[in-house]
């Protein structure tokens, strides 16, 4: 059954509500988990975008170069230049990936490990939060790695159809906006799965396709979370785009690079917690949404058998 309106505010309260209340009542986990996990990986993910984002504004300007060049010489000289430093880029991104991921998976693992004890009335610590990372560790190892296989397919999607099917501009931002909520919805339903991995003896597609089962639904209470986190890192991310302007496009030295991040992360320190704080609250709200959506299912599992007996 779908939900209306009155149900979908009653479950995202009492999705929200619970998730403050094991907050608050499992603080001291909680900020050890964030301190040990979700804050460095704000930092990292900070210092990405603050370090990279010279070389790729320099890859536009000399990807727009080419486009404009007079001579096709002039031109493959520019698109060489240019390569070399989407090769550089490259370089960076993959410096930062494994540490960021790492944070990322024990993260999730942690937050999601407490919040469900907590859930079900039991009192959690980071003593066995990390437990949990090294006993089950490879289950949402195998689901991350399809839910980035499943965004990074999806991704092309939208981008592809506006470009073939539609050649009005109107049409195409139409397009890119219902593939954007299509999106949001994806990014809810792998989150669930992650979740799904992480409690429950599943993993990979298997994992995923349980997550979205469980939505039966809360489908578009699932969506309206999900959408939630999205808006408030994008409003974090402009936070980190306005650090970014102004910022010498040239300067590819290491000394001028450390300078550019520390002062950068210096400067919007207080957003920095906000990400790490962000992202902690999100696998907390979703591992609660997971406790609704699974209690939910056991209700509906034993209605049937009772209808059928």
């Amino acid at each position: 059954m779908s939900t209306t309106p009155t149900l979908l505010l009653l479950l995202l309260k009492q999705v929200l509500i619970d998730s403050v209340k094991i907050t608050l009542r499992n603080k001291q986990t909680f900020l050890s988990i964030f301190a040990l996990t979700t804050l460095p990986l704000s930092l990292l993910l900070f210092s990405l975008s603050l370090s990279s984002h010279p070389l790729k504004s320099h890859v536009f300007h000399l990807e727009s170069l080419a486009s404009q060049a007079p001579t096709r010489f002039e031109a493959r000289q520019v698109w060489k230049e240019s390569r070399d430093d989407a090769v550089s880029l490259f370089r960076i991104k993959l410096l930062y990936f494994l540490p960021s991921y790492l944070f990322s998976l024990t993260a999730s693992v942690t937050a999601v490990t407490a919040t469900s004890l907590a859930y079900n009335g039991k009192s959690p610590n980071l003593r066995s939060s990390l437990a949990a990372v090294k006993s089950n560790w490879s289950r949402p190892f195998a689901t991350s790695v399809c839910n980035y296989a499943l965004l990074i397919a999806y991704s092309l999607v939208p981008r592809t159809l506006a470009a073939a099917i539609f050649a009005s501009s109107g049409s195409g931002f139409f397009v890119r906006v219902i593939g954007s909520g299509l999106e949001i919805y994806l990014m809810a339903v792998m989150g669930l799965g992650l979740v799904v991995s992480i409690l429950e003896q599943r993993y990979g597609w298997e994992a995923i396709r349980v997550g979205s089962g469980l939505m039966a639904g809360k489908r578009l209470c699932g969506w309206v979370l999900s959408g939630l986190f999205v808006m408030v890192t994008a409003v974090i991310a402009r936070k980190l785009e306005d650090v970014m302007d102004g910022q010498d496009l040239m300067e590819q030295s290491s000394t001028g690079t450390m300078t550019r991040v520390v002062v950068g992360i210096e400067e919007k320190f207080g957003w920095v917690i906000l990400y790490g704080l962000v992202v902690l609250w999100g696998y907390v709200v979703t591992s609660v949404f997971y406790c609704e959506c699974r209690k939910h299912h056991v209700i509906v599992s034993n209605e049937n058998e009772n209808d059928t007996v």
